[in-house]
């Protein structure tokens, strides 16, 4: 699904930048061929954290840059090599280095993601796999449960990054894992757990445009006991925007209490509560005045479209279990349940567009919404691991409820008023709104069933998954509705060799399913069809005896058909038809030393509209290359050196094709120090400064249209102590 942004809400190539981009993905190769493990300084330096690498249970806290293992592709504990799909993870480590504000900024290292669909922006999580710029929390789930979000509302839901144990981030097709799903792929949050032993850490970071917060993540086991074990996170942060009188503020409280019952049960209880009292800017600027100047003016990158007292409040609340049997003979069971709760208010004025070509003024909207939320999903799987001769079979059965309910009003007019760029004054009087009410309501039953079977040096992967969904958008007060009810069988089926040298070549097929926007009408008011898609894709892994390096490579070819996009002068959606995506994704992670680690990250996409008006066109929010490289670089000394570049070539913005948003390579550096090898009085403490886009460059990250471009944030620097005990 393409969606032009409202208000607050979601919105031929050349080979030049090719050879540009794949300097920097290349350089991972060849420094890898360049050194070799010291296994001596390895074994000198083992308290060294970047170098370290976590074993093999998905759900042990990260250590390092480097996992073993994923549950986000399979839900079983399952070796990445074994995966018959591209998968890669972002670790609590690098989530620590690199300091992202959301979700989405903590992938910007990763290949297949594009992370600028609305540049300075944080209030949702805009995740763009393979091309596909499906609404936020359409593709992310929060330890294998779905995070609902209203595609066609203001009440999307946003996790904090330091709630965070690490990120799977699965590419193509995963319906026959996790029902309705993205066709570009899904992030899989875990959140922190609680851990066996004792931990403490406190930390307060400051930096400019006002940055402050203050956090603290305590774990350990609950009165002394071996049974009882608990972790409570609690984060307060705010920040000044860089568009003038723009500003965010968060309250986070995060407690978990884990029970093991038996030797063979344990129950984990979870609740995440999290207050934005103000979750910032979200507004647009036209193509001509911030790609290109417009009537010989540029805007600058701290205009604010909207009024100083404008915003959107968020708060949501989940609470849940996680319980989990094991019966012995190598089965078990596992539930998984959560409740959520949010509410948004809404109330922001925004441009949409040049009075003339020759003025300086933008006309105005006005964005007025409350929507109150909530959500019950629960999975209940059994496992299990067995022999039929020469096969080893690992079954995963499961069956999986959900349901969402959205509630409330939403506005959206266009003004008489207008803002002046050059002197603006702003209207503050609230401006009388006609609501329109609805309520949404989403439901769907899965029945899924995986074998992943082994053979030798062969691992095939097979699953179906049937769902049965319903979904409606009714108005309450004059009773008329628009509804899709029906089902669905997708299917998996992969396979991989694990050669005796390390290489792994794999080979899949997956379908998606999407029905979320099926009660949504186009300009003739015939209901939406759910989306559907279906992948091939091949690739190769690397990983030499040792297990310090992971080279991937994949190739996909991936289809979505019964795509609509938003038509802001309708207000309806226009059915497009085909949409066409096939790519190339290169990644290392690798320990080059005992002391670097290196992140690389190569991306080619090249997507194309089969179907309508726009046919042969390329869809925005899809730049034919990305490129990446993170270092990090432990000295003997306590310091710690990290620095990464990323690149994004030209792309499209608008459908029509008619105008392009340049390439940009923007620079990221992070500086760490153990304070404790300075003072030993100082012990566990650290000071760390971050500094994102350090050459403060000024750069459009994407349009949607020739009237909705963002910039993307300008120099973001921060500096944290943290305390450990």
């Amino acid at each position: 699904m393409q969606n032009t942004p409202r208000p607050g809400h979601h919105p031929s190539r050349t080979r030049q930048p090719l050879s540009s981009a794949l300097r920097i993905a290349t350089l991972a190769l060849a420094v890898n061929q360049a050194y070799a493990a010291d296994s001596t300084t390895e074994a000198r330096l083992d308290s060294v954290v970047v170098s370290a690498e976590q074993g093999g249970d998905a759900q042990a806290p990260t250590v390092g840059y480097r996992v073993r293992s994923s549950l986000g592709a399979t839900k079983t504990d399952t070796a990445i090599k074994e995966i018959p799909q591209a998968v890669s993870v972002v670790t609590k480590q690098q989530i620590d280095t690199q300091k992202p504000r959301t979700v989405s900024e903590a992938l910007r290292y990763t290949p297949g993601v594009f992370t600028g669909a609305v540049g300075a922006t944080t209030r949702y999580d805009y995740i763009v796999l393979r091309g596909f710029s499906d609404h936020p929390t359409a593709n992310e789930f929060l330890d294998g449960l779905r995070l609902f979000g209203d595609p066609d509302g203001y009440n999307t839901l946003q996790i904090d990054p330091y709630a965070v144990e690490r990120l799977d981030i699965i590419r193509g097709p995963a319906s026959v894992t996790y029902g309705q799903a993205s066709p570009g792929g899904l992030v899989a949050i875990s959140s922190k757990r609680p851990l066996d032993t004792p931990y403490h850490e406190i930390s307060l970071s400051a930096g400019n445009r006002e940055q402050r917060a203050a956090a603290l993540d305590f774990s350990g086991p609950l009165d002394g006991r071996d049974d009882l074990s608990y972790r409570l996170l609690a984060k307060a942060a705010a920040a000044d925007q860089q568009q003038n009188g723009a500003s965010t503020e968060r309250y986070l409280l995060a407690p978990s209490l884990n029970w093991k019952i038996g030797d063979r049960t344990s129950l984990l209880l979870q609740a995440y509560l999290q207050k934005d009292p103000d979750t910032g800017w979200h507004g647009a600027l036209p193509y001509a005045g911030t790609v290109v100047p417009h009537n010989g003016k540029t805007i600058g990158t701290d205009f604010n479209d909207s009024s100083p007292t404008d915003g959107m409040s968020r708060e949501q609340q989940f609470y849940g279990y996680q319980l989990a049997h094991d019966f012995g003979n190598g089965w078990s069971f596992q539930q998984k349940y959560r409740y959520q709760i949010s509410k948004t208010d809404l109330s922001q004025y925004s441009q949409y567009g040049w009075v003339a070509d020759n003025a300086d003024a933008l006309l105005r909207s006005y964005a007025r919404a409350e929507e109150r939320s909530t959500a019950h999903i629960l999975d209940n799987s059994v496992q299990g691991s067995f022999a039929t001769g020469a096969l080893q079979h690992t079954l995963l059965a499961g069956v999986e409820y959900q349901r969402n309910e959205n509630k409330g009003y939403n506005s959206y007019q266009y003004l008489a008023t207008t803002l002046d760029t050059v002197n603006p004054v702003y209207d503050n009087s609230s401006s009388t709104v006609v609501p329109t009410y609805f309520n949404r309501q989403r439901e769907q039953l899965g029945l899924y069933l995986q074998d992943q079977l082994a053979l030798g040096n062969w691992r095939l992967t097979a699953g179906l998954r049937h769902d049965q969904a319903d979904v409606s958008d009714t108005n309450p007060q004059t009773g008329n509705s628009s509804s899709w009810s029906g089902s669905k069988l997708t299917r998996r089926l992969g396979a991989v060799y694990l050669a005796d040298n390390g290489l792994a070549p794999y080979a899949s097929y997956s379908e998606g399913f999407d029905p979320s926007m099926a009660y949504a009408t186009d300009s003739s008011g015939k209901v939406l069809k759910p989306l559907e898609s279906k992948q091939t894709e091949v690739g190769l892994r690397y990983q030499p005896a040792g297990g310090n390096t992971l080279l991937s490579a994949a190739v996909y070819d991936l289809e979505q058909k019964n795509v609509a996009q938003y038509n802001n002068s309708t207000f309806k959606y226009d059915p497009i038809g085909v949409v066409r995506s096939r790519g190339i994704e290169l990644e290392a992670n690798t320990r080059l030393t005992a002391r670097l680690s290196l992140l690389a990250g190569y991306t080619y996409t090249d997507m194309e509209v089969k179907e309508g008006s726009n046919a042969g066109k390329t869809p925005y929010l899809a730049p034919a290359h990305k490129a990446s490289l993170w270092l990090d670089y432990a000295l003997d000394n306590g310091l710690t050196l990290g620095g990464g570049s990323r690149y994004t070539s030209w792309l499209w913005a608008d459908s029509a094709n008619s105008a392009k948003v340049p390439e940009v390579t923007l620079f990221d550096v992070s500086v760490r120090y153990d304070l404790g090898r300075a003072n030993s009085a100082l012990k566990g403490a650290t000071v760390q400064l971050t500094a994102n886009n350090l050459a403060d460059k000024t750069y459009v990250a994407s349009c949607y249209s020739t009237y909705a471009c963002y910039y993307g944030e300008r120099r973001n620097v921060s500096a944290t102590v943290n305390y450990k005990w």
